[in-house]
Parts: structure tokens; C-alpha cells; sequence
């Protein structure tokens, strides 16, 4: 028997399973929204650049799925050509409107000191995307009923740590908006809420540590020496 094991080979990856979590391997996805599978590219959502997505390969078929709620994101047929990249119409980027037409319009979504001044640390933080980034805006805060109260919390928060693409504020907002409908006001940040600076290296507060006396310790290697 242990001569035929060791001439069996592992079960191939059916669609039928894909669901499970046996079978997934994690994937970095690049600050194009693209990971790399068996030498061709496939696209996903924008939302999920430079970050980690779940894969479940079969002999035909790739699924990729959000590793935190489980979801499925996208699936493509596999590609049969290296180097190929494959994409769905939606993930590409719309022409038309003038790049400086769509921040115009994006600075203008809210008359808000805060808002203006987010706007102004994305587009400087991410010059190669602003189109992208505009799209992102314009996806998740424009058109809807935004409560300006969490609006200008997400802000403050994502200002303070230095956060500016649009999905982290998107993030932020929805969470905000969550402890909001939970707790009500008492769930919300205060904006004198201070954070650290993670390059500050001063002093700092002590911490209390809880103390016992040394004659306990003594008294467990007395009688463990007995």
C-alpha cells in the first residue's frame, strides 16, 4: 500500500470545490490591480491594488476572492498564451473626460475645508492614478446620501494618519458609519483624539507593570529543590 501512495498524485483543483477553502493560495495583487498567474496577468477591481486576494486555480478556470468577507471577486477563463493580459471592460480605464476636468470636478463634490485639502493629498500622492483615483471618488461619494458628519470624522482620521486613496476613506466612512448606527454618537472619534508618531523616539509616559514580591519565587525554588 505504501508503494501505491507514493505513486498516486494529488487531487486536481474541480470547480465543483471552489467554494471550499482547501485548494486557495494567496496571491499579491500589483498597483496595477493585476496578479500574476502562470505567466499571464488577469485584472481585478481597482479597489484591490497592492493588496492580498485569495485564488483558486482549476485546469480551466481562475477565481480570485476577497480574503476577509470570502467573496467572490472575479473568475476568468485561463489563458492558453504567456504574457497575456486579461481583463473585463468594466476594470478599464474610461477615456473622454480630460484628467483635469475629473479632479475639477472631484475638488467640488463638497464644499469642505477638509475635503479640499484630502483631495489635494491624493492627487499628490498618487500622480500616476489621479484618473483612477477621480473614478474611485466619484464611485463611492458622489450621487449617494453622505452623512457629512461621518464624512468629515473619515477625513480628519484618514488626514491624521496619512491615508489618502480614496478606498481607504471609502473604508474608513463605512466604518464610521457602522459604529455610528451601533453606538450612536459615543462610537465616533473625537478629533482631539491624538495618535503616535511612529518615527517619534522620546520619551514617553511609563507604563505601569504589575510587581510581586521576590520571597514568592524563592519560596517555589526552595521547595522544588526539596
Amino acid at each position: 500500500i505504501e508503494t501505491e501512495r507514493t505513486k498516486l498524485k494529488p487531487l486536481v483543483n474541480s470547480i465543483f470545490r471552489k467554494n471550499s477553502l482547501m485548494g486557495r493560495e494567496e496571491r499579491s495583487v500589483d498597483d496595477k490591480g493585476r496578479i500574476s498567474i502562470h505567466a499571464s496577468a488577469y485584472q481585478l477591481p481597482s479597489k484591490y491594488r497592492n493588496k492580498i486576494v485569495e485564488v483558486y486555480i482549476t485546469p480551466h478556470r481562475i477565481f480570485a476572492f476577497d480574503p476577509f468577507s470570502g467573496k467572490e471577486v472575479v473568475s476568468y477563463n485561463r489563458s492558453l498564451i504567456p504574457g497575456k493580459l486579461i481583463s473585463r471592460r468594466e476594470y478599464k480605464r474610461k477615456p473622454g473626460q480630460p484628467a483635469k476636468a475629473l479632479k475639477s470636478d472631484v475638488m467640488k463634490m463638497f464644499d469642505d475645508e477638509e475635503w479640499k485639502s484630502f483631495v489635494a493629498k491624493n492627487f499628490k500622492a498618487f500622480p500616476r492614478y489621479v484618473r483612477d483615483q477621480c473614478i474611485e471618488a466619484t464611485r463611492h461619494f458622489s450621487g449617494k446620501e453622505v452623512d457629512m458628519a461621518v464624512l468629515r470624522h473619515s477625513l480628519h482620521y484618514c488626514l491624521e494618519n496619512s491615508t489618502f486613496s480614496f478606498a481607504n476613506l471609502k473604508d474608513t466612512y463605512n466604518h464610521f458609519a457602522r459604529e455610528l448606527n451601533r453606538n450612536g454618537e459615543a462610537g465616533m472619534p473625537r478629533h482631539e483624539v491624538k495618535f503616535l508618531n511612529p518615527d517619534y523616539r522620546g520619551a514617553h509616559q511609563p507604563l505601569p507593570v504589575a510587581t510581586r514580591d521576590v520571597k514568592g519565587y524563592q519560596a517555589m525554588v526552595g521547595a522544588g529543590g526539596n
